[in-house]
């Protein structure tokens, strides 16, 4: 299956919320220029099509391999910015059609690690300033569906 599958199937452990975030995505290893052979690293704005406390789910056309590791960068509305670091645990490539009949592009999705309890409690912040929408299940590619568990699991 390749470097584009999940590297993970834990289940969601913190309740999503349905945003569209704006965010910034920087690669952490760099990758090698096929024609130059010279290294560089990927960055790009994405938007959020979830965010929570573990993770996000990014929208892309160009999505990430598997296991890449990347800092996300988000504005936070009371000033500043928050940077926390993720991996890449899925990915989906292709377009897909959701159950209320509306495409949803591909993207994927993005395990944050290694974040200081102060960088928590100001996602925590920022979560609690969205709006959550009813819960969310998620597709993953493997095809199951799951329903994220409720706050605090």
């Amino acid at each position: 299956m390749g470097k584009w599958r999940k590297t993970s199937t834990r289940q969601q452990r913190h309740q999503r919320v349905a945003t569209a975030v704006p965010v910034r995505i920087s690669t952490v290893d760099p990758e090698t220029d096929p024609d130059t052979g010279r290294l560089f690293f990927r960055s790009a704005e994405e938007t959020t099509a979830n965010l929570s406390r573990g993770g996000a789910y990014l929208r892309s056309w160009e999505p990430l391999e598997a296991g890449r590791r990347v800092i996300v960068s988000i504005d936070v509305p009371s000033g500043g910015e928050l940077q926390l670091a993720a991996r890449v645990v899925w990915t989906r490539r292709e377009i897909r059609r959701t159950e209320s009949d509306d495409l949803d592009a591909p993207g994927y999705g993005l395990e944050f690690f290694g974040s200081s309890s102060a960088e928590l409690d100001r996602l925590d912040r920022v979560l609690s300033g969205l709006q959550p929408a009813s819960p969310i299940e998620s597709k993953q590619d493997d095809g199951q569906q799951r329903t994220p568990p409720s706050p605090g699991a």
